[in-house]
């Protein structure tokens, strides 16, 4: 069972209920170093014996969005979501892997500011461009 009171405080505090089902897709969120999607959620919840509805997902993860503690980003036409930490922040976004690390940096170019920088990271970067 997934630990409520663990995220309760901080639900909360984003003006959001601590119910089980959004505890738990809180849970395999922080777990993905990747954005995943709401099908990919769903089949990680399923994988873990949660029984929950596709449905019950897309409405956990959009209170969890609008709560402010995840983001949600477009990947190949795709909605995708990731945890975010609680600072101010843009990210950069590997076009090759789906890496995404945040950087607390405030740039701002011609009044801008910047929410995200794609690029492609250090490891992709280094495979073969065959690999890529």
């Amino acid at each position: 069972m997934p630990d409520i009171l663990r995220w309760h405080a901080q639900l909360s505090g984003a003006g959001v209920r601590a119910t089980r089902k959004r505890v738990q897709v809180l849970e395999v969120l922080i777990a993905e170093p990747r954005p995943i999607t709401a099908r990919q959620l769903h089949a990680e919840l399923l994988n873990r014996g949660e029984p929950i509805g596709l449905t019950t997902v897309y409405r956990a993860v959009s209170s969890l969005v609008d709560a402010g503690l995840v983001h949600a980003f477009t990947q190949a036409g795709e909605a995708t979501y990731r945890v975010c930490g609680p600072t101010r922040h843009h990210h950069l976004i590997c076009r090759s892997c789906g890496l995404v690390l945040e950087q607390t940096a405030e740039p701002r170019t011609d009044g801008f500011e910047i929410e995200a920088v794609y690029g492609v990271c250090a490891p992709c970067a280094r495979r073969p461009p065959s690999e890529q």
